[in-house]
């Protein structure tokens, strides 16, 4: 019988810890985990290619109910049984999106851990919880958030966050999209919250960065040597 992880009803980013206290214990071999929310899927199918597992299999069984076969990677070669919601097509690759590209400043031949790791390399966090910069008049705001995104790729930056407001960032055609992009080809990290885009309803028109999880992003802030809030 497979060991089953009901995780339904657990905000962000409890199925990610509960899954990681699981494959810390008990590493099984493959398990199930049942979420209640697109966004756990996203988190748990990245968190587990990352501890050396795959996600073989994502059953719909009601709506907004998703079981995941979470198997170890060694067991079975990576695939996936049938086709997976959109959403999640995404998510299905064995590694994550940053490590395939080649991170600012990073040097020919160094690996992105490597690239972590290197204590003289100032890692800057960007974290962005509105969509608008500073107070008084949101049209004033909004046009001020543009310049700044516009002016970012002239920044050494290594991760962008953005949470609450501003997820929608990430989410509408324009000006801001087009900044973001062009850090995204320089390297940096652009990471949304999974939980804000799911509660403005906006998970389907998020055209850019990783749908993320509160433990990602406090273990990116923790790694940050610089923290930015505008």
């Amino acid at each position: 019988m497979i060991l089953t992880l009901d995780c339904r009803g657990l905000a962000c980013p409890e199925p990610v810890l509960k899954c990681r206290e699981l494959i810390q214990t008990q590493q099984p071999e493959i398990f199930l985990v049942l979420v209640d929310n697109r966004p756990a899927v996203e988190n748990i199918t990245r968190f587990a290619q990352n501890s050396g597992y795959f996600i073989q299999d994502v059953e719909t069984r009601e709506e907004n109910v998703f079981a995941l076969t979470v198997l170890m990677a060694q067991v079975g070669e990576f695939s996936v049984k049938k086709d997976v919601p959109s959403f999640e097509k995404a998510a299905f690759f064995k590694d994550t999106e940053i490590f395939n590209k080649k991170p600012m400043f990073l040097k020919d031949g160094e690996n992105y851990a490597d690239y972590l790791a290197y204590h003289q390399k100032v890692k800057t966090v960007l974290f962005l919880s509105t969509d608008k910069l500073g107070h008084g008049d949101d049209e004033l705001g909004a046009k001020l958030m543009e310049n700044f995104l516009a002016t970012l790729p002239e920044m050494h930056l290594w991760h962008v966050i953005m949470v609450n407001g501003g997820v929608k960032l990430a989410t509408a055609e324009g000006k801001n999209l087009e900044s973001l992009k062009k850090l995204a080809a320089q390297g940096v990290k652009i990471s949304v919250c999974g939980t804000c885009l799911n509660h403005f309803g906006l998970l389907e028109e998020k055209k850019i960065g990783e749908t993320t999880n509160m433990l990602d992003i406090v273990t990116a802030l923790d790694l940050a040597d610089k923290v930015i809030r505008p």
